[in-house]
């Protein structure tokens, strides 16, 4: 029975490594992890500062993108010693959510959820936070971040 418990906890631990969470590297200002997401399907409207998400207190930025097909997502972003912290607490004041729709492991996080008709996906690594929230393709939007962060990283 220990060998089979044993064996589950390896085998979900490895599964794991599919669950890649992608920023950029340190070296990258805020603005220029925001700024190097701008593609022909993304396009940066504007830049602007925050002091808060959520009644969180981070100071950061939000990237205002468009889609092609007209979807306006905002990507807040957040560089800081505290990012995990800043990420829980996030989670916190985001209400419910599902078992399925988190990951926290020690090193990085990610949830989403659905709040006031947008749907939010957020996640935390290293000292970056990141929130992405939109109407319509917030998911796609994600994989694109990732692709371009996971691109740096190599």
């Amino acid at each position: 029975m220990r060998w089979l418990l044993l064996i589950a906890i390896v085998f979900l631990l490895s599964a794991c490594s599919f669950f890649q969470i992608e920023v950029p590297p340190d070296a990258y200002s805020v603005e220029t992890a925001l700024q190097i997401l701008e593609n022909q399907e993304y396009r940066l409207v504007d830049i602007k500062e925050v002091d808060q998400y959520r009644d969180v207190e981070m100071k950061g930025k939000v990237a205002i993108f468009e889609s092609k097909t007209g979807d306006v997502l905002l990507l807040y972003a957040y560089r800081g010693e505290d990012a995990k912290q800043v990420w829980k607490a996030v989670k916190k004041k985001s209400g419910f959510l599902s078992v399925r729709s988190i990951l926290e492991l020690p090193n990085m996080g990610k949830f989403s959820t659905i709040l006031d008709g947008k749907r939010i996906v957020s996640w935390w690594k290293k000292r970056w936070f990141f929130t992405v929230e939109g109407r319509n393709g917030v998911d796609k939007f994600v994989k694109h971040v990732f692709r371009v962060y996971g691109v740096l990283k190599e």
